[in-house]
């Protein structure tokens, strides 16, 4: 008989963290890592809040060809216009605006996680939609043969071509901020949901609360077990609230996987000392 059990919090991350990147359902993960950060969440809720924005965005295109423009407009009538969905400008809602579970509570995000949402709408008319890394912030494209079309769901869904791009960086990077083809480039899905991560991250630490802070970079691992970087956020971390075995642990799993070389000499001097500090400590 199957196993029909709902996993754990951290058993569905832990799948997710063994996906390939193309395979990662961006809203569900999204979801995950909301209950990892509030595990009484329920999350079938929001879950049933998806589905009811993808069937009304197809009842909205009916049956017209689903093309890029159609599909972003019917996101943008039903998350925007519907249902109010729009940016969040207060910086104290940074952790609230990278929980998607509280941007579908109050309509009001960041602007990756608004991207999610409008992705995962688009997404389901068979259209690959990309989550742009642009500078100023997030933005959401689609494509095909004949058109790319960018829209803005920080900026209630609407289109912006080159000239407001322009904008959007002077507006954020000043009159000598340029547009350049490296401000266009499609994100990784995992590279999406650790941003979220991020966020939540340094609003903790922001407010002197390392222990939640910590909390977060864990759920982080667990959705991308290989991110060397995150290992030695990690491994600093339990160093500065003095868990020594553990911070050895981190910086010696980051020692393992390749990159970061410009941060290897100093994590490996940082193992060497708090080896010596565990050595006296248990003299």
């Amino acid at each position: 008989m199957a196993d029909t059990s709902t996993p754990t919090c951290k058993e569905a991350l832990s799948a997710i963290g063994e996906q390939e990147d193309g395979a990662v359902n961006l809203a569900e993960a999204a979801l995950w890592l909301a209950k990892w950060t509030e595990p009484d969440l329920k999350i079938d809720a929001y879950r049933r809040h998806l589905q009811t924005l993808v069937q009304a965005a197809r009842a909205y295109v009916g049956t017209d060809p689903h093309t890029p423009g159609l599909t972003l407009e019917a996101a943008r009538q039903i998350l925007a216009r519907r249902y109010g969905y729009g940016g969040a400008d207060d910086p104290g809602e940074t952790a609230q605006g990278a929980n998607l579970a509280r941007v579908i509570d109050h309509r009001r995000g960041g602007a990756h996680t608004l991207c999610i949402l409008y992705a995962h709408v688009v997404g389901a008319f068979d259209i690959k939609p990309d989550i742009l890394d642009f500078p100023a912030r997030a933005l959401v494209a689609v494509a095909d043969a004949k058109e790319r079309i960018i829209i803005d769901p920080f900026d209630g869904g609407r289109i912006v071509d080159a000239r407001a791009l322009r904008k959007l960086i002077k507006d954020t990077q000043g009159q000598k901020g340029e547009l350049t083809p490296d401000g266009l480039i499609a994100m990784d899905r995992r590279a999406v949901l650790l941003t979220l991560q991020h966020d939540i991250k340094i609003h903790h630490l922001k407010l002197g609360a390392p222990e939640a802070a910590l909390h977060i970079i864990e759920g982080a691992l667990l959705i991308a077990p290989n991110d060397a970087r995150l290992w030695r956020e990690l491994g600093l971390l339990h160093a500065r609230l003095d868990h020594v075995l553990d911070a050895i642990d981190a910086l010696e799993t980051f020692l393992r996987l390749p990159g970061n070389d410009a941060h290897r000499y100093t994590a490996s001097q940082m193992v060497q000392q708090l080896r010596r500090r565990l050595d006296k400590n248990n003299f």
